[in-house]
């Protein structure tokens, strides 16, 4: 939904339809109450072609479709998860970049660079304590035998 949220305030011209799918129609009501998106009527007869259409088989499912009308991407709902809005537009293109990025941040990455973050800087041990991570530097001297940790 913050996507949705951030790319609308951009003024980005695109709509999320729910395809519900629930049995309950609380439950529908329940999730419509919750989105700023638009849906079709609950247990319409064009939910369960849409779904056989699309092959939604995993919940949830953000197809992708053009304003042809044609698919352009089947599934971007993990694409969303782990990029946010940077994966707008959701074009082959954008997820080539988004690749590119993801390879280099791999090769680049450190044990540090995977256990430190905004949010914490340490790991815990079996009694609770907070154990700060520290990577020490290490550099190479010119003689066989001798490493240097600063």
């Amino acid at each position: 939904m913050e996507v949705y949220e951030k790319l609308k305030a951009k003024g980005e011209n695109f709509e999320v339809v729910l395809i519900p799918l629930d049995e309950d129609e609380e439950s529908f009501k329940e999730v419509l109450g919750s989105v700023p998106w638009l849906s079709l009527p609950f247990k319409d007869k064009f939910c369960g072609k849409l779904a056989k259409y699309f092959e939604l088989s995993t919940l949830p499912t953000l197809v992708i479709v053009g304003p042809d009308g044609k698919t352009l991407n089947p599934n971007v709902a993990d694409a969303i998860e782990d990029h946010g809005v940077d994966a707008y537009p959701f074009t082959p293109e954008k997820f080539a970049e988004l690749d590119e990025i993801l390879k280099a941040r791999e090769a680049a990455q450190t044990l540090e660079s995977i256990l430190v973050s905004e949010e914490h800087d340490f790991v815990i041990g079996k009694d609770g304590v907070q154990v700060k991570v520290f990577m020490p530097k290490v550099m190479l001297s010119s003689s066989p035998l001798s490493l240097l940790h600063l």
